[in-house]
């Protein structure tokens, strides 16, 4: 944050004086009301746009945490499942489930960083799916749950494939390109100003407020990097529910 804020504001703080060292941007008293005139709408529209876009990076980075918290409980609800059915292989898949999640915060959750899953996870998964297959129902109660333990697996199995895909999600590139676009008109547009404490707020404020919004967006644009990341919290919580549940 102190990063943009500090590099937004000597962009717009002395690329101006620079510029109007030149002939051609020397600032007069014409040039002056023109850029009174321009400065406002640009900064709006800057400012406008900006919050749009961090109004989309939240959406995206609410969305992304909520696909973690469903899968954590489709996990969850599989392991009861597993437990009611009450067979041997069903206990000896809820190990395999366990060192799945394990897999899931301790694997998976740094390659998705990268826009990409676990290999190792995707292995263990896919032998939970087989085995699950492989369950044999013997009597009408294990036979119903039956059915809601390969629903529920196949729920889990999308909402890990929901996840990876959503891992790298960010704002397009285009955006960016907008917002530098719109910096660089304010920049040519303070280059129209008379030297004059009138105008403190437009090259001194006004920076410092794009830059700490342009870090907000910088900061949530990718739901799994960085310190302000998604953590598994919600993985953690459900395998300290598995590890303690007996019934």
């Amino acid at each position: 944050m102190i990063f943009f804020i500090v590099t937004v504001s000597l962009a717009m703080g002395f690329l101006p004086k620079l510029l109007q060292m030149l002939p051609f941007f020397e600032p007069s008293e014409e040039s002056t009301r023109l850029g009174q005139s321009l400065f406002s709408p640009i900064a709006s529209s800057t400012g406008l746009l900006i919050g749009f876009l961090l109004n989309q990076a939240q959406s995206n980075f609410r969305e992304v945490e909520s696909i973690v918290s469903v899968e954590a409980g489709r996990v969850n609800n599989l392991d009861r499942l597993l437990l009611r059915f009450g067979s041997k292989q069903a206990l000896e898949v809820r190990t395999q489930l366990r060192a799945y999640i394990q897999s899931v915060i301790n694997d998976e959750w740094l390659d998705l960083s990268e826009g990409q899953g676990s290999k190792e996870t995707h292995m263990l998964w896919r032998g939970i799916s087989q085995n699950i297959f492989k369950l044999e129902p013997e009597t009408p109660k294990q036979l119903s749950l039956y059915s809601d333990i390969i629903k529920k697996s196949e729920e889990v199995s999308e909402s890990r494939e929901t996840r990876i895909d959503r891992s790298d999600k960010r704002l397009p590139a285009l955006f960016w390109v907008v917002i530098f676009i719109c910096l660089s008109t304010l920049i040519l547009v303070n280059t129209l100003f008379l030297p004059s404490s009138n105008f403190f707020f437009g090259l001194t404020i006004l920076p410092i407020a794009f830059g700490g919004l342009i870090s907000l967006l910088v900061i949530t644009d990718q739901p799994f990097k960085g310190q302000t990341s998604i953590n598994p919290v919600a993985m953690k919580k459900v395998f300290a529910a598995i590890q303690t549940r007996t019934e």
